[in-house]
């Protein structure tokens, strides 16, 4: 794979950030791209050696591949944590090459920001580093361009709720979150959203009920629906269709990056 130029090097910066990666060509293409970016770059290839790049630099962010060789990437989101100085230290999450990411071995508020993308895309990751600490390129949109646009999320799940409301938040939406029926149904009757996201398995009623009172509200009923589950059975599938569902998603199955380009597509 070539190297992937960012055009001419941007002017330096007082930010530091520390990679870890065990990736060794992809490694080297990301620290080459961040340097360009005007960041000062340490780049580790294994775990044991990033903890202690971690104690011995400080950075202003960490970014950690899911799979590092000679440890455990989640056992280094605990440690990280545990010490109060390197808590507060920010950490992007990468997963760019496949390896689902096991949400419920990440440490509640270890992760600022999760990357998931079947194929890495250096520049969005460069897009994000900016985005984080001010650097955005003046004349460059927001990612998504979604301001304004309203979406209303039912969830139960906290740590997905967490991590999923960071990003729709992040991506330029206007976040409306419910965590079961009654509340969702309660707060629908002060806002007409641009996209209703339905989880199925909830407390109380399930999603399908939800979406049976959406669509016999004459506010709601041509707003559309997206299913967010992991139910994923062809007769739930089949019945979402029949309900007027325009799109079902499997959490399992997609990526962060991915739930947010379809909620930007129907919310248009």
């Amino acid at each position: 794979m070539a190297p992937i130029s960012l055009s001419a090097a941007a002017p330096q910066k007082k930010e530091k950030i520390l990679i870890i990666i065990g990736d060794g060509a992809f490694g080297e293409q990301l620290a080459a791209a961040v340097r360009d970016a005007g960041y000062e770059v340490i780049l580790v290839k294994n775990g044991i050696e990033g903890m202690k790049a971690v104690y011995d630099n400080m950075p202003h962010l960490v970014i950690l591949d899911i799979s590092v060789p000679g440890s455990d990437s989640y056992d280094i989101l605990t440690e990280k944590g545990n010490e109060p100085m390197l808590a507060r230290i920010p950490l992007f999450l990468m997963s760019v090459q496949g390896i689902p990411i096991n949400m419920k071995r990440v440490p509640h508020n270890s992760v600022t920001e999760f990357i998931v993308a079947m194929h890495a895309n250096i520049p969005d990751i460069i897009s994000r580093i900016n985005r984080h600490f001010g650097h955005e390129i003046k004349g460059a949109s927001p990612e998504g361009a979604n301001t304004g646009k309203k979406v209303f999320w039912v969830e139960d799940d906290k740590l997905i709720g967490n991590i999923l409301s960071k990003k729709f938040i992040s991506s330029g939406f206007q976040l409306f979150h419910a965590k079961n029926g009654d509340e969702a149904m309660a707060e629908l009757k002060n806002v007409i959203p641009d996209i209703i996201v339905l989880d199925l398995m909830l407390p109380g009623m399930s999603g399908f009920d939800i979406l049976q009172m959406v669509r016999q509200d004459g506010r709601l009923k041509n707003v559309p629906v997206m299913i967010l589950s992991n139910l994923s059975k062809p007769s739930d599938i089949e019945k979402a269709k029949i309900m007027g569902v325009q799109k079902f998603l499997v959490k399992a199955a997609v990526s962060l990056d991915q739930i947010v380009a379809e909620v930007r597509a129907m919310a248009k």
